[in-house]
């Protein structure tokens, strides 16, 4: 079964509105983070440049990567309903070494080393993997 076009977009948009796990996730991306989207019903992107993450219908201008998402990706995805960070960085990373087509994310990275850097995908990948570095005793790894 093929989802209405803009299924995606709407399950994205809601996700990213409501999910604190994701919201927690984007946390340390600057106002400038912006990625596109290859949505099942056409092009959208991700952007911070409110402060907040959002989910826009149509291509980003200048963005530093690209995600195609087909439906069934989204739809794993936007369903977790842990508040675990790390969890959600298990279940997005399994979705980029997925053999399926119709869960395979597949990642086109557009933008240089310093603008990624500076942009804060960083600390976003620390979130993912599940590194708590406040509150940690001295001495844990």
């Amino acid at each position: 079964m093929h989802p209405m076009p803009g299924v995606t977009l709407e399950a994205l948009q809601r996700f990213f509105e409501s999910s604190p796990a994701a919201r927690r996730a984007v946390r340390p991306l600057a106002r400038g983070a912006r990625v596109d989207l290859a949505l099942p019903g056409g092009p959208a992107h991700f952007t911070m440049s409110s402060g907040e993450p959002r989910v826009v219908d149509g291509p980003a201008t200048d963005p530093d990567f690209a995600l195609m998402l087909p439906a069934g990706a989204v739809e794993r995805i936007t369903s977790l309903e842990s508040d675990d960070v790390g969890e959600f960085g298990v279940a997005f990373f399994q979705l980029v070494l997925e053999r399926d087509p119709a869960l395979k994310v597949r990642v086109h990275i557009q933008a240089g080393t310093p603008q990624l850097l500076s942009h804060g995908y960083i600390g976003v990948l620390d979130r993912l993997r599940g590194t708590r570095r406040t509150g940690s005793p001295a001495g844990d790894p």
